[in-house]
């Protein structure tokens, strides 16, 4: 009872502190004519309400789900198909032969934008997927202490708060 009322109280602690941020990003095409898809992060008092909410892209290397199975959009509340797109654009550009060092920074740039709207979720299952993108992050811009930083958050919830393995998600080569 007591690691389950720790494990609550730092769980929401986290979630909290995720709220403080913005609550929508959005993003318009590299011309300008048309505005992608807008990432919506809702905030722990709008997760406590049931919202009809498009379901969550699982391009970014989850295995899609079965016709039939229950997306994440219920669940999360946030659709990541506008910054996905995004990521598989600016990881061809930086894995190209000639990329250039703007086109890893890029690659970053997406990957850290990506992994802040799982992390402001408000929905701890989706920390794997922020962790990944954190990591991937880091693998572009190693420097990129923000990455670093929530990284190790993510870490340190895994192992020392829910006692559980750290998911290996975006240590592969």
């Amino acid at each position: 009872m007591r690691n389950f009322l720790l494990l609550s109280v730092l769980i929401g602690a986290i979630i909290l502190c995720g709220a403080c941020g913005s609550s929508e990003q959005t993003k318009s095409s590299a011309g300008g004519a048309e505005a992608l898809p807008t990432a919506t992060v809702r905030t722990p008092a709008q997760s406590a309400q049931p919202v009809d909410a498009p379901s969550t892209s699982i391009a970014h290397g989850a295995p899609p789900p079965a016709t039939n199975a229950p997306s994440l959009g219920g669940q999360s509340g946030t659709d990541t198909s506008a910054l996905d797109a995004k990521v598989e654009q600016a990881e061809a550009k930086a894995k190209a032969p000639k990329a250039t060092e703007a086109d890893k920074q890029a690659a970053a740039a997406a990957y850290l934008e990506r992994a802040n709207v799982f992390y402001n979720a408000g929905n701890p299952s989706l920390y794997k997927f922020a962790l990944r993108d954190f990591r991937r992050t880091l693998r572009y811009d190693p420097d990129n202490e923000e990455a670093r930083a929530k990284r190790d958050q993510i870490v340190d919830i895994y192992t020392n708060s829910l006692h559980r393995p750290v998911p290996e998600l975006g240590n592969e080569p």
